[in-house]
């Protein structure tokens, strides 16, 4: 029989008086590669918790016998370590814009450093990691800044730091989140390389379909409980009936009428503010002959796009083609915005108007905000800070804001979190009540940065059904953004598309949606 590596007895876990792990029994041996999977919520990434010995248990015993390193030896990747590098180096970007004072970008090769001398003291690459460097076809973005990595290869870069530590138990939390087709496609092949050279791994997801061929076994979780459990080709009834996705809940949105006019009435009525009520133009956005560029790398080049009003978008595009950078154009978040001819709700940029007047007409869900909002508040605050475009609340809701904020909530089928602290729930889970906080204030423009992205199937397909909805009931205008073509919205009018040509650069395209 296989040695043991990782066993759980009847564990469970809790945080204040709420269960969120209950009696989990589960065993990890050598030779196995397990799968864990779950609808948000599930209790996912508290199991790695876990492992990691980073959440308490009042109940049970965890045990690492195969791990001759304990703790030490085992590794963790996930998205929000991306998330973290690339907010860090963005900060000194813009205090660089600002001051004057030039900062350095750290480089991949720094990154992979920093772990070498972490782990056996080099202080440059040895020869051994820079041949696993070349194997995994990294040595030519070495001496590329991390902030200027696609997603495809910033996932890359931190999986090959995570190897330099020769992980006895690797963890990939959630890998391909936010990969488009290819970069998923490249990125599944790596990770199935690094199986079959021995590592020992756990790879937690939503979707069985990202479950790469070399995955022995599938963990099931639900509701905190273990759902169902096994080797692979056991497991494929689950995958086929969604019975690990569906529950009974009369909460669902489907379920709901979308009353935009009812009860919610106050939600439909916008301040709006001098800047547009001055402004007679028939365009939302007006961009021309925009060009963006950092150093020699052009992003945007002569581009020209007009939004009317009444128009809902869609905005396609592979992970680096330029989506972010456009979106951050229209908010006024990036600094070359104020150096092209940029008009938002027929204001120039740069004249004078006030950011937060403009920011009152626009609502945003993307990383940025995911990652910056880290207040320690709970989900209801964190829903009608929306009004105030804050990062948590300093000031007293009105009776109306409260009662449009139950409304989202429901709409959702929230509610259960309303008093859960923010920072507590699953990316996924966040990422819903983000696209709440924004719809409160019925902002006239509501961007959507890939807002399904760390959703299960089952709130996948809710969250599309709510949006379609906004476009298509409400007031507010959609500019919906992702590199997942079957994105299909009956809402949406136009779509922008980033299509990348023969020299490797990208050009956009503009399309009518006929549906």
């Amino acid at each position: 029989m296989p040695s043991l590596l990782l066993s759980l007895q009847n564990v469970s876990s809790r945080r204040w008086d709420r269960i969120i792990l209950e009696d989990l029994s589960w065993s990890f041996y050598k030779g196995q590669c397990w799968g864990v999977i779950g609808p948000n919520g599930a209790g996912k990434t508290s199991l790695v918790g876990l492992i990691l010995d980073q959440l308490p248990y009042y109940h049970g015993s965890i045990l690492r016998p195969g791990l001759p390193s304990g703790l030490l030896g085992i590794i963790k990747v996930s998205f929000e370590q991306q998330q973290k590098i690339i907010a860090h180096e963005a900060r000194k970007e813009r205090y660089e814009a600002f001051s004057g004072v030039e900062e350095h970008l750290i480089t991949v090769r720094e990154l992979l450093v920093q772990t070498a001398m972490h782990s056996s003291g080099e202080i440059d690459l040895s020869e051994e990691s820079l041949n696993l460097v070349k194997e995994l076809g990294m040595e030519d973005l070495l001496n590329r800044p991390a902030q200027k990595l696609s997603n495809g290869e910033m996932r890359k870069t931190l999986l090959v730091r995570a190897l330099f530590n020769q992980p006895e138990l690797l963890i990939l939390d959630e890998p391909f989140e936010g990969l488009d087709r290819d970069s998923l496609g490249s990125f599944s092949a790596l990770i199935s390389q690094v199986i079959q050279k021995g590592t020992p791994l756990m790879l937690i997801t939503h979707r069985f379909t990202e479950l790469v061929p070399e995955i022995t076994h599938i963990l099931c979780l639900k509701n905190g409980k273990i759902f169902a459990k096994g080797e692979r080709d056991t497991m494929l009834d689950i995958a086929q009936n969604g019975s690990l996705y569906h529950d009974d809940l009369d909460s669902l949105s489907l379920k709901k009428t979308f009353d935009i006019n009812g009860k919610c009435e106050n939600k439909v009525k916008r301040n709006t503010p001098p800047c547009v009520q001055a402004s007679d133009s028939s365009f939302v956005i007006e961009m021309k002959n925009v060009r963006v560029a950092y150093q020699d790398k052009v992003i945007l080049e002569n581009f020209d796009w007009n939004v009317k009003k009444g128009e809902n978008w869609k905005i396609l595009g592979p992970n680096g083609a330029g989506k972010s950078t456009l979106l951050s154009l229209i908010s006024g978040d990036h600094l070359q915005a104020y150096s092209n001819q940029i008009m938002i709700f027929g204001q120039p940029r740069g004249k004078g108007e006030s950011i937060w007047e403009l920011k009152q007409q626009i609502g945003m869900v993307t990383n940025e905000l995911q990652l910056a909002y880290q207040q320690p508040v709970n989900v209801f605050k964190v829903i009608l800070s929306g009004f105030y475009d804050s990062i948590g609340l300093y000031q007293p809701a009105s009776e109306g804001q409260k009662q449009t904020g139950k409304y989202w909530l429901y709409m959702l089928g929230l509610e259960a979190l309303a008093e859960r602290d923010f920072l507590k729930l699953s990316y996924g889970q966040q990422r819903m009540i983000l696209i709440a906080r924004a719809m409160v204030k019925s902002p006239p423009l509501l961007i959507l940065d890939e807002p399904c992205q760390g959703l299960d199937p089952f709130n996948r397909n809710e969250m599309l059904d709510i949006i379609d909805k906004i476009g298509s009931e409400t007031e507010t205008q959609l500019l919906y953004v992702t590199h997942s073509p079957e994105d299909r919205l009956g809402c949406l009018d136009f779509e922008l598309s980033f299509v990348k040509n023969e020299k490797g650069s990208y050009f956009t395209r503009k399309t009518s949606l006929n549906h």
